[in-house]
């Protein structure tokens, strides 16, 4: 899953990209709201933490022009200082989802973000699942033929990305995008590199070795025979 971090301050902003990182998440950042609606225009997110005291305009003018978008709008969680009664019914009215205050336990934030991609997700199917893996968006943990086995959130991403396309192809553009953190970016041998990894550890849990094929000259896919 792919998040916005619209955060004017650079060390939280920092932090948070970090701290969703680990639970698993891709993330894009921005500091302003040029900079956060520019994004909106180009890419699709499933959901954009953000914050409203922004350098060069209200947050809220960000949610508003968010839900204005005649395409996907993703979910909004308002991540803020501003703790007033009449900000948060505001802030709520304004289309967001849902309203965290600053400072924040990084649990509970946790567990408001998957609450809320987990009501995104419906009535649509939750689980990812291809023969015998079975993987919810967000966690680090898949399951194979019923055995959890733990892998990178890196890997997580890759395979995530996978088990979306059912078996269609995935340039190593769009996969190298999707595992991006918005700190780095991840080149043509970290993807090979990952991917390895990914290969050995489903492998090492008793898929076969040919579940992620190699699409020469475009990049991965899983094993349409390995489907069912």
């Amino acid at each position: 899953m792919k998040l916005l971090v619209v955060e004017d301050d650079p060390p939280l902003q920092a932090a948070l990209v970090r701290l969703l990182g680990r639970w698993g998440y891709a993330c894009e950042r921005a500091g302003t709201a040029a900079e956060a609606l520019a994004w909106l225009e180009q890419e699709h997110f499933d959901l954009v933490l953000l914050d409203l005291g922004l350098p060069d305009r209200d947050g809220l003018a960000v949610c508003r022009r968010l839900r204005s978008l005649p395409r996907h709008q993703p979910l909004v969680l308002i991540l803020t200082a501003r703790d007033g009664r009449r900000d948060k019914v505001q802030g709520l009215e304004e289309g967001a989802d849902d309203y965290v205050v600053k400072p924040f336990d990084p649990e509970l934030l946790r567990a408001r973000l998957r609450a809320l991609l987990r009501r995104a997700d419906r009535p649509l199917q939750c689980e990812l699942s291809w023969g015998p893996l079975r993987l919810q968006p967000g966690q680090t943990t898949v399951l194979v033929h019923g055995r959890p086995l733990d892998l990178t959130p890196k890997e997580a991403l890759l395979l995530e990305q996978l088990l979306r396309a059912r078996g269609g192809q995935l340039s190593k553009a769009s996969l190298l995008h999707g595992i991006g953190d918005g700190r780095r970016e991840v080149g043509d041998d970290a993807l090979r590199a990952h991917m390895r990894n990914l290969r050995l550890k489903l492998s090492a849990a008793g898929t076969a070795p040919t579940l992620i094929e190699t699409v020469y000259g475009i990049g991965y896919r899983l094993d349409p025979a390995a489907s069912s």
